[in-house]
């Protein structure tokens, strides 16, 4: 039986898995060598032709799949913490594993510090008037929760900031091709579901689905347009 990571990785299969991903509210089942087969697929494609135009968006496929991952994961951390559960088959990646462990100990850790100071303000508004020891104690640990808090939020934002900046390139990358494509290539809008396949340049293209624009070689855009499978978007 042939070793998983053996499987040839290609570009349509890594689409199909973003979508699958973007799809599911769960995490989806990618084999616990995922990784390794994507990176030996990119250490092909780049010796093979260097960072051609598949090698660059399978990079960018890759990156909507990984923050996709990371969403989801938050997400489990804090359930697990909330229901006490172990969260078991969660299907993670190994690499994911640690994230997932660090995530639902810094959950642990912020709803203990909120009980303890939830369980403080009571105690004094019952009237058990704490010494000023005890009050500066409390200070201390307000502040540690705000300094906690703000990296937090800070982490936060950072991510978002990449998953931001993610969207923010390929919607570059769909404006730039919807106005301006290269010599030789045509903008057309997909009318029907297109499989993989070979363009004109011998660069992988699709699979698509109805309704995408998309920038192929003018040979491959007239092929689509005739069958009926797209049509042309004027520049």
């Amino acid at each position: 039986m042939s070793d998983e990571s053996d499987n040839v990785l290609t570009f349509s299969e890594l689409r199909k898995t973003q979508k699958k991903e973007n799809r599911e509210e769960e995490l989806t089942e990618l084999g616990e060598k995922f990784l390794l087969r994507v990176s030996n697929y990119f250490d092909k494609k780049k010796q093979a032709e260097g960072e051609s135009r598949e090698y660059k968006n399978a990079r960018r496929v890759l990156d909507k799949i990984v923050s996709l991952r990371e969403e989801k994961i938050v997400k489990e951390a804090r359930l697990a913490v909330k229901t006490g559960s172990k969260s078991p088959g969660l299907n993670l990646l190994p690499e994911e594993h640690e994230l997932f462990r660090a995530l639902k100990q810094k959950f642990k850790s912020h709803r203990s510090r909120v009980d303890e100071t939830v369980d403080s303000a009571t105690t004094y508004v019952e009237g058990n008037s704490p010494s000023e020891e005890v009050m500066e104690s409390e200070d201390e640990k307000i502040a540690d929760e705000e300094t906690q808090e703000a990296e937090t939020k800070v982490e936060d934002e950072a991510i978002e900031e990449e998953n931001s900046e993610d969207d923010e390139k390929m919607e570059e990358e769909s404006e730039e091709s919807s106005h301006e494509p290269e010599d030789g290539y045509k903008i057309v809008k997909t009318t029907s579901d297109v499989p993989e396949f070979m363009g004109t340049d011998l660069e992988a293209y699709g699979p698509f689905d109805e309704g995408e624009e998309i920038e192929i070689p003018d040979d491959n855009a007239e092929i689509l347009v005739n069958r009926g499978n797209a049509e042309l978007i004027e520049e």
